[in-house]
């Protein structure tokens, strides 16, 4: 590797560093000042104990939080969303949770789609790790990548809300790419947001069957996630052969 080579090659790491850094306190440093500054208000007991009676009071705000809060999951992918999905049903009902739910889902799909369009690949292999980002970008890259974002984002168990940063460096276009997300996530957000509704209605019954449900399904995809994936790969690899045989066989005849 000569001078220019070398010069090239550190120009690179030091850009994508740079990225890095700019992620990091993207997506690490904003809660954490806002959890130095709003400890002893919104983070505090307090806050959460007379939480209900400020939703109750002031529905409008707490609209707006509740979809921030949605928002800043779902671009801190490792935060779980059902949470806030409850509370949203609880206090507005399935229809109220659900515009709550897609609009902060779908805003903080696309600033993380758009955070990792800006910061490229390097700055992705930083942050999640080279391999796993590869593995899910070969996905989004293949014939199949609109089957395979619906399914990913369908079943439980799967790392959903890192596939928006991977998209952002992959071939996939934004708006597909939201369409099919938005899709693949409402069976699940609706799960949660029915069990916000019973509660709200003392439904108990239909809570523990819905509880029960969920934890079956859940327990079914998380032991079966591998092989779901695995069979997606199988499918796309015996694509790839047929395509290579028919390329092969034009080329003889």
């Amino acid at each position: 590797m000569n001078n220019k080579e070398q010069r090239h090659e550190s120009m690179h790491r030091i850009l994508a560093i740079s990225k890095f850094v700019l992620l990091v306190l993207f997506i690490v440093l904003v809660p954490l000042l806002l959890y130095i500054y709003g400890r002893n208000s919104f983070f505090s007991d307090q806050w959460f104990s007379s939480l209900p009676a400020f939703l109750n009071q002031y529905r409008k705000e707490a609209f707006l939080i509740l979809t921030g809060l949605q928002f800043i999951q779902v671009v801190i992918c490792f935060l779980p969303g059902e949470p806030i999905q409850i509370v949203s049903s609880y206090f507005y009902g399935i229809a109220g949770g659900y515009a709550i739910a897609m609009i902060g889902a779908i805003t903080g799909a696309a600033v993380a789609f758009g955070i990792a369009r800006l910061l490229g690949s390097d700055a992705m292999h930083l942050l999640f790790g080279q391999e796993k980002v590869q593995y899910y970008r070969k996905k989004l890259n293949s014939s199949r990548a609109f089957i395979i974002t619906f399914v990913i984002y369908l079943i439980p168990g799967i790392p959903k809300d890192l596939v928006a940063y991977v998209a952002g460096v992959s071939e996939m276009r934004f708006i597909p790419f939201i369409i099919i997300s938005t899709i693949g996530r409402t069976p699940g957000i609706l799960g949660s947001l029915l069990m916000g509704s019973f509660l709200q209605t003392h439904n108990y019954t239909g809570l523990l069957i819905l509880l029960a449900c969920t934890g079956i399904i859940l327990l079914i995809c998380y032991k079966y996630r591998r092989i779901i994936m695995d069979t997606i790969d199988r499918i796309e690899e015996n694509k790839l052969k047929k395509e290579e045989e028919k390329n092969n066989g034009k080329e003889r005849s």
